[in-house]
């Protein structure tokens, strides 16, 4: 069985050990069972090594160089130090899961001690030979780190350690995978095509929606500003038996109560000034569709009342108008605001929260699906290319970084026009990179410390703890203090993380930060 790299690599306590590898001058690099590289967003270039893998000679030598060590790898079963073909040190550490190798992760970009002249001049020799222009490669070769054996051995131990968390969440989320739907398996029967992203939370969602589409259970869609509501919606309705007839949606915030009235429920001709003609309401144009209520919290008490009234009975009269009006209309409604609190306040009509609840979606915001950032940013990236009629440009993968530890408060709309405003700026430019996107993305990543260089000095044990110290805290913050999630996105037990909550004493900060 293969490696799950795309969400093994997506997990914090991951990202946040590369991160420690390239602060010590190691370049991260991942491959399969055979050798085959992974491209990853979280995998570092060195400057070296792309220099030298532009010419395709000079990179298949790279390549066989790889399959070989990877053999040797894979025969031991140990971590493996070797010199690659331009001198470097290389360090690969075999991923074992159940006795097989199912992966490698590399790191080279380091010496154990500075080039000599004569090596620089047959480095140089040999590299001409295959076609590379050496003009450059001096400076590059002085900015290389020198790692000394002890700290090698201490760094390999690190390696060691990220490989055994990619391993223990491998094996957790192979014990559920019978029991998730695949992405490829839904699209099949559904039409989730417009719905970009693989997370957890997405299949989550996706499964719930192949349950409640053929009915005609009223939704209640929960989820910030930006999350994807009016999408899912459109996506219910056009996959169910009223895909042939309307699907209206309307904002209940965009309206004064009495204009909202007369937009839903229609008018009779004189029941107010202005009102010169008969007009229909958007439930009777929606009658046999699907009717997107969306903001449903901003809604008066009294509107509140006429709405219960179309979901219970499916009828309502025009505004001025005394005749009962029946309509068949599948509601779904939409807020960013918490109506049960709303319900204890008084604020929103008990009945009608009950009413509306029957099926209830909980859109995650963009920050609980990370995973799904590079996808979004490069289908949106190649749509709005394509509809400028432009090449297709690319997000650095710097730029990348940025997007995934960026908290994006609009969420996928916000993603959209940041990709789309990037891409302008970028003007002739094929590679869109770290100085265009916009300022508070940058201000706020940096200030999270996110990018700044941690401590590299100490024993193995104690960098580990700090990693996963700082990993657990900021989990633990982003959930709300929620242990069961923070749990089941760090791939292990709850007993597990209560107990590491205590060792490190963030249990104290939790209780500070109730009181």
């Amino acid at each position: 069985m293969e490696l799950f790299w795309e969400k093994v690599l997506g997990l914090r306590i991951s990202k946040k050990l590369v991160e420690v590898c390239n602060n010590w001058g190691f370049n991260i690099r991942y491959f399969n069972s055979i050798a085959q590289e992974i491209r990853s967003v979280y995998r570092s270039e060195s400057t070296v090594c792309s220099f030298i893998e532009q010419i395709p000679a000079a990179k298949h030598e790279c390549d066989l160089w790889i399959k070989k060590i990877s053999v040797e790898t894979k025969e031991s079963k140990k971590p493996v130090v070797a010199k690659c073909p331009t001198g470097l040190t290389a360090l690969m550490v075999p991923i074992i899961n159940n006795e097989n190798c199912i992966g490698y992760v590399m790191a080279t970009g380091v010496v154990d001690r500075p080039f000599e002249e004569k090596e620089i001049h047959d480095l140089k020799t040999h590299l001409s030979s295959l076609g590379v222009d050496t003009a450059g490669l001096d400076k590059r070769l002085e900015d290389i780190p020198v790692l000394t054996s002890e700290k090698l051995e201490v760094f390999k131990g690190l390696l060691e350690t990220m490989v055994e968390e990619m391993i223990s969440y491998q094996r957790e989320i192979t014990k559920d995978e019978s029991y998730q739907p695949s992405y490829t398996d839904l699209q099949k029967r559904l039409d989730f095509s417009s719905i970009i992203g693989k997370s957890p939370p997405l299949l989550k969602i996706f499964g719930i929606l192949e349950k409640i589409i053929p009915s005609d259970s009223t939704v209640l869609l929960l989820g910030e500003s930006g999350t994807g509501k009016e999408l899912i919606a459109r996506i219910v309705h056009y996959n169910s038996p009223r895909k042939d007839k309307a699907f209206i949606a309307e904002n209940c915030s965009a309206f004064s109560e009495n204009l909202l009235e007369s937009e839903l429920f229609g008018h009779e001709k004189g029941a107010f000034t202005g009102a010169i003609v008969q007009k229909k309401g958007l439930f009777e144009l929606a009658d046999g569709g699907t009717f997107l209520l969306d903001e449903i919290g901003d809604t008066s008490p009294a509107l509140q009342t006429k709405l219960l009234r179309v979901l219970q009975d499916g009828v309502f009269k025009r505004v001025g108008g005394t005749k009962f009006i029946n309509v068949d209309v599948r509601i779904i409604a939409a807020t960013n605001k918490d109506l049960k609190k709303m319900v204890e306040k008084g604020s929103f009509r008990e009945d009608l929260y009950y009413r509306l609840n029957e099926i209830k979606i909980h859109l995650p915001p963009l920050r609980e699906r990370t995973e799904d950032i590079p996808l979004l940013s490069n289908y949106f990236l190649t749509k709005f290319c394509t509809e400028r009629n432009i090449p297709i440009k690319q997000l650095s993968d710097e730029v990348i970084e940025y997007f995934l530890n960026y908290s994006w408060p609009g969420n996928v709309r916000e993603l959209q026009n940041e990709v789309k405003r990037s891409t302008l700026l970028a003007g002739f430019d094929n590679i869109i990179t770290k100085k265009l996107i916009s300022t508070n993305i940058i201000e706020e990543v940096e200030k999270k410390a996110y990018l700044k260089k941690p401590k590299s000095s100490g024993t193995l044990k104690s960098i580990v703890e700090a990693v996963e110290r700082d990993v657990i805290r900021e989990g633990l913050e982003k959930n709300n203090w929620n242990k069961s999630k923070l749990a089941r996105e760090l791939g292990i037990s709850r007993k597990n993380l209560i107990l590491k909550v205590l060792k490190y004493g963030l249990e104290k900060n939790e209780k500070k930060k109730k009181s």
